[in-house]
Order: C-alpha cells, then sequence, then structure tokens
C-alpha cells in the first residue's frame, strides 16, 4: 500500500514538473535561431545613424525581466576611448551611470533597489557586451557568431543574443538570465527646420 502511494506521488511530480521544465527550456532559447536560409554577415551593429562618435546618443529604452518592465532613457557620450552613459526612468530619476571600456563596463550611482552585486554584475556584462560588439579588442570578439536573416543582423555569444531589426532598434536578450534589453535611437529635431 505505502508502495502504491509513492509511486503514485512520483508519477504526480513528474507530470508537474514536465511542463515546468519544458517552459524553463523555452525561456532559455533565442528569439532568432538560425536557418539555412542564414547568410554569415560582417555588418556592424552600431552604425554611424545609431551610435555617434562626436555627439551625445539618446535611446528610449525598454528593461524587461520575468516580473517587471521598464522604460527610459539611456543618454550615451563618447569620452576618449570610453562611452559614458546614463539610465533614467520616464520620470527622469537616474537608475545608474556607467562607463565602458575595452576591457571592463562599470556601474555607479546606483539606485538602491538594484544595488545588488550580482545584480550590478549581470547588467554591467550586458552593457559591456551591448557596446562592444563591434569591437576588436573585447575579449569576446573572436567567439561572436553573426547572420543576417529576414532583414535581421544577428549576433550570439554564449546565452546572449544581439538583435539589429530593419527599423533600426537593437534587442539584446540574457538568455541566462532572462533579461531583456530593448534600445530605440530617439532622432534629435532641430527647431530652426520645422515649418509651421
Amino acid at each position: 500500500m505505502i508502495f502504491f502511494q509513492i509511486e503514485r506521488m512520483m508519477k504526480f511530480c513528474f507530470l508537474f514538473a514536465l511542463p515546468v521544465l519544458f517552459m524553463g527550456c523555452i525561456a532559455v532559447s533565442p528569439a532568432v535561431k538560425r536557418t539555412i536560409t542564414a547568410k554569415k554577415t560582417d555588418a556592424p551593429v552600431w552604425t554611424e545613424n545609431f551610435r555617434s562618435d562626436s555627439v551625445k546618443n539618446s535611446y528610449r529604452v525598454t528593461l524587461t525581466t520575468p516580473d517587471n518592465r521598464i522604460t527610459g532613457l539611456c543618454i550615451l557620450k563618447k569620452t576618449g576611448e570610453e562611452w559614458r552613459g546614463t539610465l533614467v526612468n520616464e520620470m527622469g530619476a537616474k537608475a545608474f551611470d556607467f562607463i565602458v571600456a575595452d576591457d571592463k563596463c562599470e556601474l555607479f550611482n546606483v539606485i538602491p533597489i538594484i544595488d545588488k552585486w550580482y545584480v550590478k554584475k549581470t547588467v554591467a556584462a550586458d552593457l559591456y557586451y551591448l557596446f562592444n560588439v563591434d569591437n576588436p579588442r573585447a575579449a569576446f570578439h573572436k567567439q561572436l557568431e553573426r547572420f543576417e536573416q529576414n532583414g535581421n543582423i544577428v549576433v550570439n555569444y554564449k546565452k546572449k543574443q544581439l538583435l539589429v531589426m530593419p527599423d533600426g532598434s537593437v534587442l539584446l536578450m540574457n538568455n541566462r538570465r532572462n533579461l531583456r534589453y530593448e534600445l530605440k535611437k530617439i532622432v534629435e529635431i532641430d527647431p530652426d527646420k520645422i515649418i509651421m
């Protein structure tokens, strides 16, 4: 009798755990899987239209976590050999500042809600990958897989996938931590060229 109950309980646990296992696999899979129609490419992610070395760059940012969706602005400027940036929410409150160099990314002035070592480490690694994906001096550069498929440029590195869409927006997926960063360039409008 006890053996029958244990066997029934094991079947129930297995049937319950199976969908959870498959959902976990789905969450970790990349958004774009390479097909036979994909073409190898060396096209850069950061074109002059999307990131300027001489002026301030502004992006609308959406950060999606398993539990939340955060929207805001990212302001980025090149200073010497480093990229300096800040991330603010739509109300103007700063989330953090960052500096991305050839060999690392550091976060500064981090708000208390994300000021945990493992969160900062993950975000810094993601930003380092995002802003150095075209840098031949980056540590991961030789391990990248780049291809073009359905008008999108896709760059894979371990459990990270970077997707450049035809509209110019960039989507970074950290499939290990189930994080998504989406950046859309904000086009600066010259007030002198507006016709009323």
